[in-house]
C-alpha cells in the first residue's frame, strides 16, 4: 500500500514527499498553552498545472523537528484534514483543478509551530493522450518474428517508427514480438502518469493468454521518473515493478544468455525433403546455465537474427520467471500449457499496475511521484523441443494506458 497517501483513497490528487531545500517566506508561528513557538517559513501561495510535480519547501527554527502536512480542503470531494506528508518539504501533484489548502505543522518536544499555503492548480490546456506515444528503444532478442517489422534497407529508427505506429494511441494495437529472453522495448508517455493512492495507475496490454500455440512470455516491467525533465529515460531513473513472482524459488537471477548471428554462408541442416524446417541449426545459443542449444528457423520464416544489427552476437542477462512450460501432449510441438504470473507483469492475469511496486536497485521503495516511460523485458527463457520458436517463449506487447486519465477524461477501458 501506498502509506504516505493513507488519508487520499477516494482523491484523485497525489503527493509524494522528499527532502529538499529551504524556500520563501511566510510566518505563521504558533503555541498552545505553555508551548514554545517554533518559527516556521513557508511560502503563502503556489500555482501548478494538472500533472505537473510542484516541491514544495519549508523550514522551522528547530534543531530536531518532526513535520506534518495536513491537506485542510481538497476540492475535489471536499475531505478535509488528511495528512499528505511527514517531512519536511513535499512534492504535491494534481489531476484535478481547484485550490488545495495545507498546513504545515512542526513540532519538537513542547515546541509547536504552524504555517499554511495555498496552491492552486490549473487544468492542462490541451487532453493527454491516455496511450503510449513514443518509443525510445526497441531492441528484440533473436526469435522467430525478431524481424517482422523490418524491410531491406531498414536502420534501427526505422523499425522504431513501425512499431509505434502498431501500438500507439490505442489499447487494442498490434502485438509487438520482443523475441527470446532480454528482448525489450521503452515507451513514454506525453505526461506524467500520477501515483495515486490505493490505486492501480496504469495498465499493460500483452498478448491472449489463452492461446496455447503462441502462448505469450510475461515481460518484467521497469518505470522510469523523469526527474531531471530532459525527456528521456536516463540510465539512473530505472526502477523494477516487483510482481507476484519476485520472491519465488524457482526464479532465476542473474541468468545470462548469448545468441550467436549465423555465419555468413553457414552450412544449412535439415533432415530430408518434407522437413518443414529451412534449417535446424539456424542460430547457436547458450546460457549461464549450462545449456547450448540451437533455435530452427521454419520455411515459413524470416532470419532469426535481428537484421539490422551488426553485432555477431547478442548477450542478455537478467531474472528468469518460471512459467510451468509444457506441451499439452507428450511428443507434439504445437499447443502449450503454461502458468501466467498473478501480477506485476506483462502478460500476467491482471494487466493493472500499481507504481507504488516500484523499487530501485537495493529493493528499497522508491516512491515515485510518477512515472513517464516504462521498459518491457522478455524474462522467460524454456526449453520448448523441435519447434519454431524453440528455448524461448516470446513476450508481446501491445501498449498501455494511464488509469487515471482514461477515468478523467471519461473513456472507455
Amino acid at each position: 500500500m501506498k502509506k504516505n497517501f493513507a488519508h487520499l483513497l477516494l482523491l484523485a490528487f497525489a503527493a509524494v514527499f522528499t527532502g529538499c531545500s529551504d524556500d520563501d517566506k511566510n510566518d505563521a508561528n504558533s503555541g498552545e498553552g505553555l508551548a514554545i513557538p517554533i518559527a516556521v517559513k513557508l511560502q503563502d501561495k503556489f500555482e501548478v498545472n494538472t500533472f505537473k510535480v510542484l516541491n514544495i519547501t519549508a523550514s522551522a527554527e528547530t534543531s530536531n523537528p518532526n513535520y506534518q502536512w495536513v491537506l485542510k480542503k481538497n476540492p475535489v470531494n471536499q475531505t478535509k484534514d488528511s495528512i499528505v506528508g511527514t517531512t519536511k518539504d513535499l512534492r504535491f501533484v494534481a489531476l484535478y483543478p481547484g485550490a488545495y489548502e495545507l498546513t504545515l505543522n512542526v513540532t519538537e518536544g513542547d515546541k509547536k509551530g504552524t504555517s499554511a499555503t495555498i496552491v492552486n492548480v490549473i487544468n492542462e490546456t490541451q487532453n493527454y493522450n491516455p496511450y503510449i506515444t513514443s518509443i525510445q528503444d526497441f531492441n528484440p532478442a533473436p526469435g522467430m518474428f525478431a524481424n517482422d517489422l523490418y524491410k531491406d534497407g531498414f536502420v534501427k529508427a526505422d523499425v522504431m517508427r513501425v512499431a509505434l505506429g502498431r501500438i500507439s494511441e490505442t489499447s487494442v494495437g498490434y502485438p509487438i514480438d520482443l523475441g527470446g529472453f532480454g528482448g525489450s522495448i521503452v515507451v513514454g508517455f506525453d505526461h506524467m502518469v500520477v501515483n495515486l493512492s490505493g490505486k492501480k495507475d496504469f495498465r499493460v496490454y500483452g498478448a491472449d493468454l489463452t492461446d496455447k500455440a503462441n502462448p505469450p512470455a510475461p515481460g518484467l516491467i521497469y518505470v522510469a521518473y523523469d526527474k531531471n525533465g530532459n525527456g528521456k529515460p536516463d540510465e539512473d531513473e530505472w526502477y523494477e515493478i516487483i510482481g507476484s513472482q519476485h520472491a519465488k524459488e524457482n526464479t532465476v537471477k542473474n541468468f545470462k544468455i548469448t545468441y550467436y548471428k549465423p555465419a555468413a554462408g553457414k552450412k544449412v541442416v535439415v533432415s530430408g525433403p518434407n522437413d518443414p524446417f529451412l534449417d535446424r541449426e539456424h542460430l547457436y545459443c547458450e546460457n549461464n546455465q549450462s545449456q547450448t542449444y540451437f533455435l530452427p528457423r521454419s520455411k515459413t520464416k524470416k532470419e532469426y537474427y535481428p537484421a539490422w544489427d551488426t553485432q555477431n552476437t547478442a548477450v542478455y542477462e537478467g531474472t528468469k520467471l518460471n512459467v510451468n512450460f509444457a506441451a499439452v501432449r507428450p511428443g507434439q510441438t504445437t499447443l502449450w500449457n503454461f502458468e501466467a504470473p498473478e501480477w506485476g507483469y506483462v502478460n500476467a492475469k491482471s494487466p493493472d499496475i500499481d507504481i507504488d511496486w516500484a523499487v530501485d536497485k537495493n529493493g528499497n521503495k522508491a516512491n515515485l511521484p510518477g512515472i513517464h516511460f516504462i521498459k518491457v523485458v522478455n524474462c522467460v527463457s524454456e526449453p520448448m523441443g523441435l519447434c519454431h520458436q524453440q528455448s524461448s517463449m516470446a513476450t508481446r506487447f501491445s501498449g498501455a494506458a494511464d488509469l487515471q486519465i482514461i477515468k478523467k477524461y471519461n473513456l472507455k477501458k
